[in-house]
């Protein structure tokens, strides 16, 4: 052995450095693995490569050196692998005469013999070397003792040999498929094995063997039942499933190594993916965004005393988190531990029916780390995502809803779209006054891809969640994305005096947003669209949600919004002082309602706004007490004796949100405070420039902890004035929290609501007239008007759709927004009749120039003179189409260029063209003239 060291020491003085080793795979497939599925690999094999790179042995040694200095223990599938004795060093040290003290005094071959024990040292106590190279293929630093002796992983991972127990010999050799895909799945050299290591990395897990191929994919099965998907050229994992819960509806399919699941519609055979089970393949995501893409689940935590606020921690990034996935009665329970970062908590996966439960509650989040508190979470943030291969689109419920199609080039990162479910929270008063836009008025979103559809409901934390979408390479991934993400605590933003540094500040305490549950329901109906997206969702509002039906057949109302009076500034003997002012006193209102009726309007619903004197000077409003300066009671009770007898609905608003201090309610007790500290004060912005108008005082945001005294108050004076129902202006559309002392979160707030509603309908027979209505406000209203007729146009959106109205429809009735305050109120009108919306109308009595300087300056539109007689036509125009569908669900609704189709369930068609201006609807054919008229 000595001779043979030295013998060979000296040949290498003359001859050959050695070279980095390489990955050797074999390519010989039986006849099952080729035909069809390398032609697959062929069309992929000029594309370009994945950003993440496969993991590189680094291990240097030829054949002929480890020949000379180890042991062969044995061979298989291509590789020799050998044994590194740990006396190695000494033995080659002794073939020249031992180790001298010094470097200075080595000779040719004792620094040779130096330079080979280095590289020796480098290696594990196992080496691979690749038959077909000669090269050393890996190294294997040391094994774990398993069921077969033991096991070897290399220092890259990229391959394992089991050997005997006493690393005598050899049992065999597997290589990993791809390391960005799994380090744990790992091939046999003919293809026709499959084996799983644990997650210890010391033992096998499990053995699949190959079962033929299944739509362009390889298929592995174990003995127990499990399969695993392989793509076509056997370059890349896609994963190891089981067959999980199963109903009669839906089938689970999971990965329990990567807490990846599939939720298979068993009627169609479609799986609805958690994750994309490509992501490690991305051309475009770069690591750490294909293990977000791969992440069933990502947290988001702030450290105060850092006043840092956007720490990421993904659940497919192996340093930022272990989970394990358990087996629960309908589905599976994942627990995520984010140990370095100090979180732990289980979130559920089920199937109810015809849908997937994933929930989470909050009490079981533990932060065990005092200094970082969680901020944020995004549960299935890659459900359902779609590649820059597929055809499809999202639907974004923002205003009257919006399609986002797959692919469509917006990829511009300020493009992506982002907003809060139900609006803002507005105790966090903005510098400078936002851009104008839409709500979202409904916690949910869909997916259309192909011929397969999607309706993801946020059904609990809806309040403190907001909805992201975005298009391939704008997500910086090729994948098409949209998901919901729940805000766990609220944060502000101060400036430090004398400092233009921006601070973050996190709401205190325990987490007091509301548990987590979103809902996932395939729709198994070929060719599905957003219209059977909506009424998926109107069926859960219906059944789930205790949504009742109010529309009525026959019904077509116009909705009449009246202004009754305003504070404006008058000079009393030279000094300007605020006064009431009438804009629309009670026998004015009463001149307007008539001049309708005689007009043929026969059916109406009328709010009217600032009709007491707290409601004129903007306090706490709940007295149902006719002003004087309108005309008393009297003329109230004339008035709404006009409006019963007309057959019309009154329901008088009680504003009630923003108020100045009096009549019990007082800024420094009765105001929300925010997360700051800082009283909350709703601004009234410079129309010009967007920031403060110093000229109006600015009002206080009321606590929602008096919202029931408030309700209490209205539901027994109103109720007491013979009055049936009652307007509460925005709070049916506008959830805030109260961050002080009261501590009331925006799910609190919501719950809150909930319970004043309740109160107001169990007095009043008419109930409430919201003004736009989130979601949690539909099971106790019974009208709703200022439905929009768009979306905010965000530029992400391809096309607005009436996402809403097909959703609402023959549920409870609803209105447009003011047709004589839109700038284009024709199309208005063929809008309305495309959607079966009941038209409305703002008038004032006054003339437009007296509303300067007041609060109603901007219905500088709205008087009656110009009105009620287009009005009136108008009402007329739309009556048969309204009457002839108004109890009845939207089944279908098409466009086409201009032109729009609208099916209802009953069999009435209403076909609308908004360039050639015409609606027809069962035999009748209406056009607008160009001049503005109405031509039948």
């Amino acid at each position: 052995m000595r001779k043979s060291i030295k013998s060979f020491l000296l040949c290498l003085l003359a001859a050959a450095s050695l070279s980095v080793g390489t990955d050797a795979y074999a390519d010989d497939d039986t006849e099952e693995l080729s035909a069809a599925l390398a032609d697959e690999a062929d069309k992929d094999g000029e594309q370009e490569k994945a950003k993440r790179s496969e993991a590189v042995e680094k291990a240097e040694l030829s054949a002929e050196e480890a020949e000379k200095f180890l042991k062969k223990i044995g061979s298989a599938d291509g590789y020799d692998i050998y044994y590194k004795d740990k006396d190695i060093a000494d033995s080659m040290w002794e073939t020249v005469g031992g180790k001298p003290a010094s470097k200075k005094d080595y000779t040719a071959e004792q620094q040779l013999v130096a330079d080979e024990t280095e590289k020796l040292k480098k290696l594990g106590e196992l080496v691979a070397i690749d038959t077909k190279t000669g090269q050393a293929a890996a190294s294997f630093k040391s094994g774990s003792k398993c069921d077969e002796g033991k096991l070897w992983v290399s220092d890259a991972g990229r391959y394992f040999v089991i050997t005997d127990e006493a690393a005598e010999k050899v049992v065999r050799v597997r290589q990993v498929i791809s390391t960005p895909d799994s380090k744990y799945a790992f091939m046999s050299a003919d293809g026709r094995e499959l084996e799983l290591l644990k997650k210890d990395m010391k033992d096998t897990d499990e053995v699949l063997r190959y079962d033929g191929s299944e739509d362009g994919k390889c298929v592995y099965r174990s003995e127990s039942g499990s399969f695993a998907w392989v793509t076509a050229d056997k370059a890349h994992f896609l994963g190891a499933y089981r067959y999980g819960a199963e109903n009669d509806s839906l089938r689970m399919i999971v990965d329990d190594r990567s807490a990846v699941f599939g939720i298979e519609d068993k009627k169609t055979g479609y799986i609805w993916w958690s994750s994309p089970i490509e992501a490690s393949q991305d051309k475009t995501a770069t690591g750490l965004i294909a293990d977000e893409l791969r992440s069933s689940n990502v947290l988001r935590y702030g450290v105060p005393l850092n006043r840092s606020g956007n720490n990421v921690l993904r659940s497919g990034v192996d340093t930022d988190c272990t989970f394990t996935v358990t087996d629960i009665k309908n589905g599976i329970r994942v627990v995520y531990d984010y140990t370095k970062a100090g979180f732990r908590y289980p979130v559920e996966y089920t199937l109810e029916g015809d849908h997937l439960r994933a929930s989470v509650k909050v009490s079981e989040i533990k932060e065990s780390k005092a200094s970082n508190v969680a901020t944020e979470m995004t549960v299935l943030g890659s459900f359902g995502a779609a590649s820059d291969k597929e055809d499809g689109y999202f639907v974004i419920p923002d205003g009257c809803g919006a399609l986002v199609r797959f692919n469509n080039n917006r990829s511009f990162q300020n493009n992506i779209y982002q907003q809060r479910i139900y609006g803002s929270d507005i105790t966090a008063v903005p510098q400078m006054r936002g851009a104008v836009s839409e709500q979202i008025y409904l916690p949910v979103y869909g997916i259309v891809n192909g011929d397969n559809a999607l309706l993801a409901v946020a059904a609990k934390g809806d309040s403190n969640a907001y909805i992201t979408a975005n298009v391939s390479k704008q997500s910086n991934s090729s994948y098409n994305i949209c998901n919901f993400t729940f805000i766990l605590r609220g944060t502000d933003n101060f400036l430090m005096s004398g400092s233009n540094e921006r601070y973050t500040v996190f709401e205190k305490g325990e987490i007091k947003s509301d548990d987590i549950e979103v809902l996932y329901y395939p729709i198994s109906k070929k060719g599905a669209d957003y219209t059977d997206i909506a009424a998926r969702y109107r069926q859960y509002l219906l059944e789930e949600q205790g949504v009742e039906i109010r529309s009525k057949a026959g019904d077509s109302a116009m909705y009449l919004d009246l202004y009754g009076g305003t504070m404006k500034k008058k000079p009393i003997l030279g000094i300007p002082v605020s006064l009431k002012t009438s804009v629309t006193d009670y026998s004015q209102a009463a001149d307007i309602i008539s001049t309708l009726r005689e007009d043929g309007v026969d059916d109406m619903v009328i709010s009217y706004n600032n009709w007491t004197n707290d409601g004129i000077k903007n306090k706490v409003d709940t007295g149902a007490k006719p002003s004087g300066k309108l005309g008393g009671r009297s003329d109230f009770s004339k008035l709404t004796k006009l409006i019963d007898d007309s057959g019309y609905e009154l329901y008088p608003v009680s504003d009630n949100r923003d108020f100045f201090s009096g009549n019990g309610y007082w800024s420094f007790t009765s105001t929300a405070v925010r997360v700051s500290g800082a009283y909350s004060q709703v601004v009234s912005y410079d129309k010009a420039y967007g920031i403060p108008d110093g000229y109006r005082k600015n009002m206080s945001l009321l606590s929602p902890s008096y919202f029931g005294k408030v309700s209490g108050e209205i539901a027994d004076s109103y109720s007491k004035a013979g009055l049936s129902g009652v307007s509460l202006a925005s709070l049916t559309s506008s959830l805030y929290g109260d961050y002080g002392k009261k501590n009331i979160s925006r799910a609190k707030s919501e719950e809150l609501l909930r319970k004043s509603y309740e109160k107001i309908n169990s007095k009043l027979s008419g109930g409430i007239l919201a003004d736009s209505a989130n979601a949690y406000a539909l099971p106790y209203v019974s009208h709703i008007t200022g439905v929009p007729m768009s979306s905010g146009r965000f530029d992400l959106f391809d096309e607005d759709i009436p996402f809403y109205q097909l959703v609402m429809h023959g549920v409870i009735p609803y209105s447009t927004t003011a047709v004589n305050g839109d700038a284009d109120s024709e199309r208005l009108l063929l809008m309305a009749a495309a959607t079966g919306s009941c038209l409305s109308y703002d008038m004032i009595h006054s003339e437009t120039s007296e509303l300067k300087d007041t609060e109603y300056d901007v219905l500088y539109y709205a008087n009656y003179k110009y009105w009620t007689d287009t009005a009136a036509k108008e009402y007329a125009l739309l009556k048969p189409v309204l009457s002839a569908v108004s109890d009845s669900f939207i089944s279908d609704y098409e466009t086409d260029g201009s032109k729009i189709t609208a099916t209802y369930e009953n069999g009435v068609v209403v076909k609308v063209d908004l360039e050639k201006k015409t609606i027809d609807c069962g035999g009748e054919h209406i056009r607008l003239s160009e001049e503005g008229g109405i031509r039948y």
